[in-house]
Parts: C-alpha cells; structure tokens; sequence
C-alpha cells in the first residue's frame, strides 16, 4: 500500500475557491485557457487540484493584478515548472518582471493624475 504525504493530497474545487478566493467558473475558465490542471477520476467526477495548482493560480492572480493578460501569463506559465515554491533563480526573474509592470501603472496613474489637474485647471478658465 504507497502512503501519501501532504503533498500527495488534491484539494477539491469548493476548498480551491476557498484557498485562492478564485470563483469555481474561474477555476474552470483557467482550465479551459489550459492555465491549470485538475485531477478527475472519471468525465463526470469533480476537480480535484495539487498544491502547486494552487500556487499558479495564485501566481495568475497576481500577474493580473500587476496589469498582465491572460495570453501574457500562459506565455510566462508555459516556462515555469508546475512545482512550488519555486527556485529563487527561476520565481525572481518573474518577480522583476512584474514589478516593472507595477511601477509602469504607477507612472501612468502618476501621469493621469497630473492631466487629470491639469483639465480642472483649464476648465475653470
């Protein structure tokens, strides 16, 4: 009989949406795109998912935030191993990448702010 360690144990869609704050029409969306894989026993049966889905869906999460879009990702995904955590030589060059995306938001909702002001400014005229 082979044990199973924790890493072993698939989380099941309804603790997923739990864990990741992701809808279960999200989970299954991201499936479609082929972002993430989930575990079935038989077509009919429920998703179960690894922990390292877990962390790519945490990972798309964040991607997104930081402005990327899902083709983006599926390009940034297709290059990182499906393991967690990921090895710091591979997660900081993602990292670097996505804080450059951020710190471009922020110049251009610096750069909004200022036309923003600037129109106020004209208006009142």
């Amino acid at each position: 009989m082979r044990r199973h360690s924790a890493a072993d144990e698939l989380i099941n869609i309804r603790e997923m949406c739990a864990r990741s704050s992701a809808p279960a029409s999200t989970l299954r969306y991201y499936e479609k795109l082929g972002l993430i894989t989930s575990e079935r026993k038989t077509s009919g049966s429920r998703r179960h998912y690894s922990e390292a889905t877990l962390h790519r869906i945490i990972y798309i999460t964040l991607a997104q935030r930081a402005g990327f879009s899902l083709e983006e990702i599926a390009e940034q995904l297709a290059i990182l191993p499906n393991i967690h955590p990921l090895p710091p030589k591979v997660w900081e060059p993602a990292a670097q990448e996505m804080e450059q995306r951020i710190d471009q938001h922020i110049a251009e909702l610096k750069q909004l702010k200022i036309d923003l002001r600037r129109c106020t400014r004209d208006a009142s005229r």
